[in-house]
């Protein structure tokens, strides 16, 4: 059984794929990489989250899936829903996290520490970009959301990806960016460091913004929609996405932040088995 639909979200749990929801639906499948033959599967599941699309699918705690937001069709929404994958029979359940962020479709989502949800941007129901930032801790009994209050933000933002890297670091790269009245695709990256008793946002490449610098290496186009990963040493593969003259991006493009000048590449073929045996590696460890 294939899944065909398009605005759906996913998330890895270990070697398997999971896939939810899209263009009014609130289903869930799974492809197990792990399997000779992966094919995606139907999950049943009870209490499923409304059906909608612009939602974001997390993983937390290494077994369970939560899903913020999105749009519905009686429009957007900030709810959070809840699955656990190891019981014997998986049901959605609500979580009522108490100041929930405004509702919004199009975010960026991150899980620190395996059990706190970041959210990031997004589209507001008047069609504003958002550029605020978000925290739910789900390891506490009540859940309660946080903003994280910040001096500087850079500009507000939908499509972008947010990813950790280095323990507790968050990476924001590209989206559909607002620049005064308009609108761009964007290639910019920004950090923040949530060990800080003050986290903030610095700008590590692109415009010209607070602490901004020019990256080595060739920087990927301006787009939307892609996908990021965070690989061991302080790296982020970037791929895919909308990219302005483009059906898509094919090449893969990695940001290294370890070096005291950010750089960026372009992986070809014969680096990936490289990049897998260190990820691996670092699994293993």
């Amino acid at each position: 059984m294939e899944p065909s639909r398009c605005n759906f979200s996913a998330s890895a749990v270990g070697n398997k794929v999971f896939l939810f929801g899209g263009e009014g639906m609130n289903d869930l499948f799974v492809l197990d990489l792990n399997s000779s033959h992966p094919e995606w599967q139907h999950v049943k599941v009870s209490t499923p989250p409304p059906g909608g699309w612009g939602h974001a699918l997390s993983c937390v705690n290494g077994s369970k899936l939560v899903v913020f937001g999105g749009c519905g069709i009686h429009g957007l929404l900030n709810d959070v829903f809840i699955l656990d994958l190891d019981s014997t029979m998986p049901a959605w359940r609500e979580i009522f996290g108490l100041a929930a962020p405004p509702p919004r479709s199009w975010h960026s989502p991150c899980t620190l520490d395996g059990t706190k949800l970041i959210v990031s941007g997004g589209c507001a129901d008047s069609g504003v970009l958002l550029g605020d930032t978000f925290l739910l801790d789900l390891s506490i009994e009540k859940p309660a959301w946080r903003e994280i209050p910040v001096a500087w933000t850079p500009p507000s933002r939908l499509g972008a990806t947010v990813s950790v890297y280095g323990g507790k670091k968050i990476l924001m790269f590209g989206g559909l960016a607002k620049s005064g009245t308009l609108r761009f695709r964007s290639s910019d990256v920004y950090t923040m460091d949530m060990s800080e008793e003050a986290p903030h946002w610095s700008c590590v490449t692109g415009s010209e913004m607070p602490g901004a610098v020019n990256p080595g290496g060739v920087a990927p186009p301006p787009r939307l929609d892609h996908v990021a990963f965070s690989l061991p040493g302080g790296r982020i593969l970037i791929f895919g996405g909308s990219v302005s003259g483009l059906q898509s991006s094919t090449q893969l493009h990695l940001l290294d932040l370890s070096e005291e000048t950010p750089t960026w590449k372009i992986i070809e073929d014969w680096m990936l088995n490289d990049l897998h045996e260190v990820s691996l590696t670092s699994y293993i460890n």
